[in-house]
C-alpha cells in the first residue's frame, strides 16, 4: 500500500512538472513564458521599491502604475491587497472607494454606503467588502491627491492581485513582488 508521503510527493512531482508544460497555448499568446531567460535581479545598489507604483503622475495601484514604475527601474513593486465581497484578491490601499474612486458619481451605488468600526473608530463610506469584483473593475480611478497630475484620473480600473503578479511577471527582468 502506497502512503500518504508517498502519494503526496508523487502529486508534488507531477505538480511541479505539469505546471511547467500546462497550457501552451497560454505561453505561445504571451500570458507567461516560463523558458525566457530574465536580467538577475540587481544587487550593486539598495533596492528601488515602487510603493504603489510609480504614482506621483498615474494614479496608485493601477496597471499603468506598476508598468511606469518598472520602466523607471523599480526593483520591485508593492501593493496592498484586499478582498471583494465575493472573494477576489485586489491591490487597494483603502477599505473605502471613496478617496480614489468615481464611486460618489455612480447612483447605482449610492444606497450602498455604510458606516463600519475600523480600528476602533466609526467610519463612513463605499467599502470594498461590500462589492463584488464585476461592480469594483466598473468604477475608475483617480489620483489621491490634487497636487498630483490629474491628467490620468478617469483611465484607469482596480487592479487585481493576478494581474498585478502577472505584470511582474511579464516584465523583462525579474521584478520583485
Amino acid at each position: 500500500m502506497v502512503s500518504l508521503w508517498h502519494t503526496s510527493f508523487i502529486v508534488l512531482v507531477l505538480l511541479f512538472l505539469g505546471g511547467s508544460h500546462a497550457n501552451p497555448a497560454a505561453r505561445r499568446h504571451g500570458q507567461l513564458d516560463v523558458n525566457h531567460k530574465k536580467q538577475p535581479l540587481q544587487t550593486s545598489r539598495p533596492y528601488n521599491i515602487a510603493h504603489r507604483g510609480s504614482n506621483g503622475e498615474i494614479p496608485e495601484e493601477t496597471a499603468a502604475a506598476y508598468l511606469r514604475a518598472i520602466e523607471e527601474g523599480a526593483d520591485f513593486i508593492e501593493t496592498d491587497i484586499l478582498a471583494s465581497k465575493d472573494g477576489h484578491l485586489i491591490c487597494f490601499h483603502d477599505v473605502i472607494l471613496d478617496a480614489t474612486t468615481d464611486i460618489a458619481n455612480r447612483t447605482e451605488f449610492a444606497g450602498r454606503k455604510r458606516t463600519y468600526d475600523v480600528q476602533g473608530f466609526k467610519l463612513t463610506g463605499w467599502f470594498i467588502v461590500d462589492f463584488t469584483l464585476r461592480e469594483l473593475k466598473s468604477l475608475r480611478v483617480k489620483q489621491r491627491y490634487n497636487f498630483r497630475d490629474q491628467q490620468y484620473n478617469w483611465k484607469y480600473n482596480i487592479l487585481t492581485f493576478d494581474e498585478f503578479i502577472l505584470i511582474a511577471l511579464h516584465a523583462d527582468r525579474v521584478v520583485g513582488i
